[in-house]
């Protein structure tokens, strides 16, 4: 049953189990000798029109491994035209909210079986620190799990793990509001793989344009180059001027185009072969590391050393003097690094142990995105 809020609209994820939770007994999904039910709560807002925006909270049950990539099973419990903020969330969950906060409690009885209730979260950047009442992306306090700061965010010298407590999260720089699903561990609000992947591969590209520019060839003959090459690997792509800042724009592409270029765009199109060599191995690295992700085998500390080396190569200094012939160009500068970046090298490898039981592509919001409410 659907129940009206305003415009939007809401359902009881009690009422869902109930209905759900029997055709997972009988496919063997649950068992009932050990009665516990896995919950992975995402959240996402999307454009419906030029003006208009819907915001999304569903649920999925992490047992239901054969389901867990399909928008069908993951079940919309709260949708409502508007935007992505804190206040909007705030009072449009209450009733979800306190029905999680219940289940955790007391869990929940259907056809006289009680049920343990675990939970987890997963969403973008962007939906999982306003839920979780903190500092947006480019603050001085970025991180949702631990305590650094920006300046700190290139010294791959340091360890930074997972620090912080729900409990007493707002005692931490950046912690604005108190969290929105604070009966949900730290540790089991999960980054999602699928934006680490885009928002990464979309910094490659704009360093990629950026040093093209740099160099002073990005010209009508270098747009050509690129979208050609573009159409040679099967993705649809075109540069145009706007009109009132003379300033080129260019199709924004969707993951699995991301993909392509990650993997496939020849970098020797634009670049000196030497430099294009030195930066597809750095592209070759991060892709690895993303495959890794997505492995339910990926040993944590295998994977924690392959991404601390990648940054340290994301990181790679010039050495010699400018101009002169022992001069080697070197890569990218401490400001280039992104906060999805510090997740990859620092934390990760924390989530990819403490939720091997899942994996974490598990995690991926991939099927929310996807899904038609």
């Amino acid at each position: 049953v659907t129940t009206s809020v305003g415009k939007g609209g809401k359902r009881s994820i009690k009422d869902v189990l109930k209905f759900i939770v029997p055709n997972l007994i009988k496919r063997g999904v649950l068992n009932l000798h050990e009665p516990i039910i896995s919950i992975r709560i995402s959240g996402d807002g999307r454009n419906v029109g030029k003006k208009v925006k819907h915001v999304m909270i569903t649920f999925a049950i992490l047992e239901d491994i054969e389901n867990i990539h399909n928008p069908n099973y993951h079940y919309t419990v709260v949708l409502y035209p508007g935007l992505e903020n804190y206040e909007s969330l705030d009072i449009l969950t209450i009733s979800f909210r306190e029905e999680l906060q219940e289940l955790k409690e007391i869990g929940i009885n259907i056809n006289g079986v009680n049920w343990t209730i675990n939970m987890y979260f997963s969403s973008d950047w962007k939906f999982l620190t306003i839920c979780l009442g903190f500092n947006s992306a480019n603050s001085l306090f970025f991180c949702p799990w631990c305590t650094i700061t920006k300046k700190e965010i290139s010294d791959i010298k340091k360890e930074w793990l997972i620090s912080k407590q729900i409990d007493n999260i707002n005692q931490y720089n950046g912690h604005h509001s108190t969290p929105l699903f604070n009966m949900i561990s730290l540790e089991n609000w999960i980054p999602d793989e699928l934006h680490i992947m885009l928002r990464i591969t979309d910094r490659f590209w704009s360093l990629l344009l950026h040093e093209i520019e740099e160099t002073g060839y990005f010209n009508d003959v270098a747009r050509e180059i690129i979208v050609k090459e573009m159409n040679r690997i099967k993705v649809n792509f075109h540069f145009w001027q706007e009109k009132e800042c003379q300033s080129w724009s260019f199709t924004s592409l969707m993951g699995q185009d991301k993909l392509k270029v990650l993997q496939f765009f020849d970098l020797n199109k634009v670049l000196p072969p030497t430099r294009a060599n030195v930066i597809r191995n750095l592209w070759n690295g991060f892709f690895d590391l993303y495959t890794a992700i997505q492995d339910p085998n990926t040993d944590p500390k295998m994977f924690k050393r392959d991404a601390k080396m990648w940054l340290k190569i994301f990181l790679t200094p010039s050495t010699g003097i400018p101009n002169s012939d022992n001069f080697v160009q070197g890569l990218y500068r401490p400001n280039d690094v992104t906060p999805y970046m510090h997740v990859l090298v620092f934390h990760i490898h924390e989530f990819i142990e403490k939720h091997k039981k899942w994996g974490l592509k598990s995690f991926s919001c991939a099927p929310v995105e996807n899904k038609n409410h």
